[in-house]
């Protein structure tokens, strides 16, 4: 890469201060030869016209002077051809030379921006979000959507919807709670007959080796209770998600859905129910949280989240919404290291006999009440909470968590 400025000052002055003194300079720039010319800034058509530019082009210029987001701005700024073009409109519009040369600079220095901080283009829309919140919900699912794609080419599989149900209710005793959840792949489907996929597993030890303190999970579904089946929910699957592989390593059971047709005609839907009993709440020491991690480990067009928290269980509500890497951070102590950006938030569904239905999911509202009735909860004392994610980043995970009390 080839830097054009190596003064003192442009190498060390921070990328946000660099890039919002940048996008000022163009806008001011751009503004004044537009200005010149007899057109109009605001209006595209007027630009088209005095500048002898394209449509396109001409909103683009538009866009660039009008707004005051430099997230915008960068977005929109036109290529060296462009920038070409308008200047050129100006020179034979006979406009002040000291103007065009303006105009000139603050285009070089736009390039300047980018060989100092970003190398390319792209990189430096993707730094650039971090200038402006506004539209960042936007400009990270367009970007997510790219991860989307790619994934779902590399590892073979995609899925039209994860489902992600927690729910929290009081253990049997004081200072204890139960946990259960639903996992579920809607519409799963293979890109290539040769993969195969872990739809779910089980572990009896902790990554360290050291065993569990708590008790193993249990399944909602009374016909797959056995400590060797995977715990689905059989009426809410198809038929083919029902022949799971079981494979051993070491302390990890995993059920894999084996190799086979591809494409939407052979997608199925897979739906998993356990709960925890008796997980102890009160904390140790000040500072301890209580954790639900719902990981995004497969490429989806859409992540619907539901979490519900015992109306008695007040410390839980609400619960906070972070998202974290989920590769290679296992042993790193500070969390501030797994944390990514997020322009999402939960939303609060009230407290109800059941959730609001969701078009993603068919039959949710059936599932979640087969499960009430399984654990033997009254649905209407839990209050709900709800995520949307178009194209969730794989691989992810959503982490609800709460502080938990030091005493009863």
């Amino acid at each position: 890469m080839i830097v054009s400025d190596t003064s003192k000052d442009a190498l060390q002055t921070p990328f946000p201060t660099h890039a919002r003194t940048v996008v000022r300079s163009v806008r001011g720039a751009f503004s004044d030869l537009l200005v010149a010319m007899g057109a109009d800034p605001r209006d595209p058509a007027s630009i088209s016209e005095k500048a002898g530019l394209t449509k396109t082009l001409a909103w683009k210029f538009a866009k660039i002077v009008q707004t005051d987001d430099p997230v915008i701005a960068i977005q929109h700024m036109p290529g060296a051809t462009g920038v070409k073009l308008l200047l050129r409109g100006g020179e034979r519009r006979g406009v002040n030379p000291e103007l065009l040369e303006g105009a000139r600079n603050a285009a070089r220095g736009f390039e300047r921006l980018i060989d100092i901080h970003c190398g390319d283009r792209a990189t430096l829309e993707v730094m650039g979000t971090e200038l402006s919140p506004s539209g960042r919900q936007q400009r990270d699912e367009q970007h997510r959507k790219l991860l989307y794609q790619g994934a779902s080419y590399v590892w073979g599989v995609q899925a039209r919807v994860i489902l992600k149900v927690g729910i929290v209710a009081p253990g049997a005793r004081p200072g204890l709670l139960d946990f259960a959840s639903i996992n579920g792949l809607i519409d799963f489907r293979r890109l290539r007959p040769d993969v195969s996929w872990v739809m779910a597993s089980r572990r009896s030890q902790h990554d360290d080796g050291t065993a569990m303190r708590t008790k193993a999970s249990e399944a909602i579904d009374p016909r797959f209770a056995g400590p060797d089946q995977a715990p689905l929910l059989q009426d809410f699957c198809t038929e083919s998600a029902l022949n799971l592989r079981r494979v051993v390593r070491g302390a990890t059971t995993s059920f894999e859905l084996m190799e086979g047709p591809v494409g939407a005609t052979a997608a199925i839907t897979c739906v998993f129910g356990a709960v925890q009993r008796d997980l102890p709440y009160v904390a140790e020491q000040p500072g301890e949280r209580g954790e639900h991690r719902a990981r995004c480990d497969i490429p989806a067009e859409q992540l619907v989240l539901d979490f519900f928290v015992h109306e008695s269980l007040t410390f839980a509500i609400p619960p906070e919404v972070v998202l974290e890497n989920d590769v290679g951070f296992e042993s790193r102590k500070d969390e501030r290291q797994k944390l990514l950006p997020m322009s999402e938030t939960l939303q609060d569904i009230g407290v109800g006999p059941l959730a609001p239905a969701t078009p993603e999911a068919p039959r949710y509202q059936d599932m979640l009440a087969y499960a009430y009735e399984r654990l033997g909860w009254d649905p209407g004392r839990f209050h709900g909470y709800r995520l949307r994610i178009a194209y969730p980043a794989y691989p992810t995970a959503y982490v609800l968590r709460y502080p938990l009390p030091t005493e009863l």
